[in-house]
């Protein structure tokens, strides 16, 4: 990888994260940089451990997937040099955003991960997020990683259900 191939790799990245208002998913990321042909798995790897390492970037990291979400450095970085990404490169991420606006909500607004706590005890966390702020989060302690992946699993199902039925039972007398 040529050093102004990464320079446009960043670019990519840090514009495309500056759309965004809550972390996206390595999967999203790679999905639009590899649909339109930039660069293959490996050197999207490698660029967003770069940015990672540069602190443009920052990263949560669930049993399951990697979030990014752009720094005040890597905004900081993108105004001196944004100039230097193509306009219809632009137009390309404004559009792959808009046009798949609805799954990547459904994707970035629902986290759930776990993680053993000692033997026998794992903690499973969930949460939804609505235009970056936190709007539920629970955590549950079970006693098996199946039991903990299973909640994970449910609650990416039933999210809607689970939250009606908790602000229902909370609020109501």
């Amino acid at each position: 990888m040529t050093s102004e191939s990464l320079k446009l790799y960043k670019l990519i990245i840090l514009y495309f994260l500056s759309k965004t208002r809550q972390p996206m998913p390595n999967a999203i990321i790679s999905d639009f940089i590899l649909a339109n042909g930039y660069t293959d798995y490996f050197s999207i790897q490698q660029t967003l451990a770069n940015l990672t390492e540069d602190k443009m970037i920052e990263t949560e990291q669930t049993h399951s997937t990697s979030y990014y979400l752009i720094t005040p450095s890597g905004k900081e970085t993108l105004g001196f040099f944004g100039n230097q990404l193509p306009d219809g490169t632009k137009q390309q991420i404004d559009s792959y955003l808009n046009e798949n606006r609805v799954s990547i909500v459904e994707n970035t607004s629902i986290h759930t991960d776990f993680k053993q706590i000692k033997p026998a005890e794992y903690l499973a966390r969930v949460s939804i997020i609505e235009r970056g702020s936190t709007i539920l989060e629970l955590a549950i302690n079970l006693p098996s990683e199946e039991e903990a992946i299973q909640v994970c699993r449910r609650f990416k199902e039933r999210n809607e259900a689970i939250y009606g039925y908790l602000l229902k039972t909370l609020t109501m007398d």
